[in-house]
């Protein structure tokens, strides 16, 4: 199993121009798929970081929006064989929530019976926790005998929410990160697959958003070790990454530091 991490630049509150530029990048990926394989797209991906609430106060806009991604999501995985994943601002009917999807290949799933994450850390700092809803649940994925923690952003920075029991093998991160922080991005992702004895992918957007704040990308990939094993520039594009199971159970096995951790409850 595969993952294509693809770092995007989002039109901001654009969906149909957001995807209309995702596309015209996957271009290049076109015949390269293999059955299987997992796309990762970066927190909010069709829209930007959006926390505004003249932005999100239209519930018909939303909803439209979210329906417009999704569909793209599920018509991609259904013809390229793979599985989508990636953040949207997602209404249920009740809650506004930062809702990261898989869109599993052949599966027509509803939206509430998909494999989804809502950010359980919503960013004050720029008006995240005023319109969204936090998550309450951490959710662990299994797909191609690798289980997966799923994360979004602002999530890094919460070691005791991403700890690994014994439960996941892959800590996916998707993000909207600026480049004012650039460093701590890095460092956290390293942190986490330290501590966590596992595969880290952080996925980070490019370009400037509607508030014109920057991002940079630096989309990277972290072995159990705190290896970094692919890291990528600022610029729009993709890489490959295929984890090696046997290396991180004979890691896991030599190193055992796991077993000697702190037994923790969140309330």
């Amino acid at each position: 199993m595969r993952f294509i991490l693809y770092q995007n630049t989002a039109q901001w509150g654009n969906p149909v121009a957001s995807i209309q530029n995702l596309e015209e990048g996957l271009l290049s990926l076109k015949g390269s798929w293999r059955k299987g394989d997992i796309l990762v797209l970066p927190e909010m991906f069709s829209t930007g970081f959006i926390t505004e609430e003249s932005l999100l106060s239209d519930r018909n806009q939303l909803i439209e929006n979210q329906d417009y991604t999704l569909g793209w999501m599920r018509k991609f995985s259904q013809e390229n064989l793979v599985s989508v994943m990636g953040s949207i601002p997602y209404w249920n009917g009740e809650f506004l929530f930062n809702r990261l999807f898989i869109i599993e290949e052949g599966n027509e799933a509803t939206q509430t019976e998909r494999p989804h994450y809502n950010k359980r850390h919503l960013f004050g700092i720029a008006g995240e926790n005023n319109m969204y809803t936090p998550g309450k649940e951490r959710v662990i994925v299994d797909k191609g005998g690798w289980r997966m923690s799923l994360s979004i952003c602002y999530d890094l920075r919460f070691p005791v929410w991403l700890r690994n029991r014994g439960d996941y093998d892959v800590l996916v991160c998707v993000a909207n990160w600026p480049v004012a922080r650039a460093t701590a991005w890095r460092a956290l992702l390293i942190a986490r697959a330290i501590e966590n004895q596992c595969y880290v992918l952080g996925v980070n957007r490019v370009g400037i958003d509607g508030t014109q704040t920057p991002y940079g990308g630096g989309s990277l990939v972290v072995g159990p070790d705190g290896l970094v094993l692919e890291e990528m520039d600022d610029t729009e594009g993709y890489l490959y990454f295929e984890p090696d199971l046997h290396f991180l159970n004979k890691f896991r096995r030599t190193y055992p530091f796991l077993k000697d951790a702190d037994d923790f409850c969140l309330n």
